[in-house]
Parts: C-alpha cells; structure tokens; sequence
C-alpha cells in the first residue's frame, strides 16, 4: 500500500530527523575552519584562537532538506490529516528560527 509506505517513512525516518536537527540547530556549537577547535559559543573576537574563522556545525540546509519531500510525498500519496499538520507544525518551527519578522524589505513606493 502507497499511502501506507509513504506515511511511515514520514513518520520513522523524515520528522524525527528535521525535529532533531531542528533541536540541534538551537543547541549547536561553532568549529573553526582550519584546526577543528570547537566552542560552545562564539567568542568576543569572532575568530578562532588560531586566528581562523568560525564555521556553525549545523546548518539550515541541514534541517530543511526532508521538508520539501515531505509536503510532496503528502500531497502526492493524500496523507492524513494529522501528518500534513504535523509537518506544517515542523515548517512553523522552521520560520520561526530561520526567518526573523522584524527585517522586511520595503521599496520607497511602500510609503506612497
């Protein structure tokens, strides 16, 4: 069964992977480029001790990439209700730690 296969792939494998790369997103650490020191958080300078810059150790791109699948495979197969909310719920999740409400691009023609 389709629907069926498609529902627990989503459920075992793709929402446990964003919500936890999600969760390790908000917890993550920075290394640095050249030798590898890690640091729980950034330092004052911005640089790594040995002069390097720092990279993040999670990355978006890292979270988001089921998520596109996901919405897919549910629209595709006609998934229930409840795992459709549940990735919405996990897109929210997402917006709201990547996309930051306060910077909105506005043109000069807004304020016309």
């Amino acid at each position: 069964d389709e629907k069926d296969v498609a529902t627990r792939v989503i459920d075992k494998h793709f929402m446990p992977d964003m919500a936890g790369n999600l969760r390790s997103f908000s917890a993550q650490t920075v290394r640095c480029v050249k030798c590898g020191t890690k640091y729980r958080r950034i330092p004052l300078s911005g640089k790594c001790s040995c002069g390097n810059k720092l990279t993040l150790t999670v990355h978006e791109a890292s979270v988001k990439k089921y998520l596109g699948v996901s919405k897919e495979i549910s629209e595709k197969y006609e998934l229930s209700q409840y795992t459709k909310e549940r990735i919405t719920i996990l897109e929210m999740g997402m917006d709201s730690m990547f996309n930051n409400d306060k910077v909105k691009k506005c043109k000069l023609s807004d304020f016309f």
